[in-house]
């Protein structure tokens, strides 16, 4: 299986071929987010598994999941790799959105860097499908951010906090619809230009 390494914040970190490799979305996420010790911490598609180890790192009780068979196996790879320095709980379970959490289980905080990109179907590069599924977004770009919404106010605690990445090449019109039908107050934490798009990590209340 090929895969590469790299550093942050002492970690250490194994990216497999078929898990989507941290990019400037994951980076302005992590430097966004505001954990707490205890916080009970909840990340949806955790790829490689950055975001949750660096939480769990800091004391955060943290679970994990992924649609992506290889993204789970990476991301306990990466977890025992790095067990030594881990403070939190942490576990990761192979599943899709919420399919996995158990129904008492409600969230302090919930992550999600989901697939954003606007894609057609003729753009998919196909192979074993997992990398398309890191990336694509569906037509507007939104898919898996309008179900993440859709069910965030089951897992999420009154006094909780969710963030997720949204980029301008998606349907900016249609997320403030859907944001507004759930009830949702929201900011916009952080934002920076990469090439043709503008990704801005929301942070959404209830």
């Amino acid at each position: 299986m090929k895969e590469k390494s790299f550093t942050y914040n002492n970690l250490i970190f194994k990216i497999y071929s078929q898990v989507y490799d941290p990019a400037e979305d994951s980076f302005l996420l992590l430097e966004s987010i505001d954990v707490k010790k205890d916080d009970f911490l909840l990340e949806i598609g955790c790829g490689c598994g950055i975001i949750g180890l660096v939480c769990a790192e800091k004391g955060t009780r943290v679970v994990c999941t992924d649609v992506n068979p290889y993204a789970v196996k990476n991301t306990e790879e990466n977890y025992n790799i790095n067990k030594d320095k881990i403070k939190g709980f942490f576990e990761v379970r192979k599943g899709d959105m919420f399919s996995v959490i158990k129904k008492d289980e409600i969230f302090d905080v919930i992550i999600f860097n989901p697939p954003y990109l606007p894609t057609r179907k003729e753009e998919l590069i196909g192979l074993d499908g997992w990398y398309d599924k890191a990336l694509d977004g569906g037509v507007d770009g939104l898919k898996s951010t309008k179900c993440f919404l859709d069910g965030l106010s089951n897992y999420l605690k009154k006094d909780g906090r969710a963030y997720f990445v949204f980029s301008s090449l998606s349907d900016k019109s249609k997320l403030e619809s859907i944001l507004i039908k759930n009830k949702f107050k929201k900011e916009i934490l952080k934002s920076c230009f990469f090439d043709d798009e503008r990704l801005d990590i929301y942070c959404v209340y209830i």
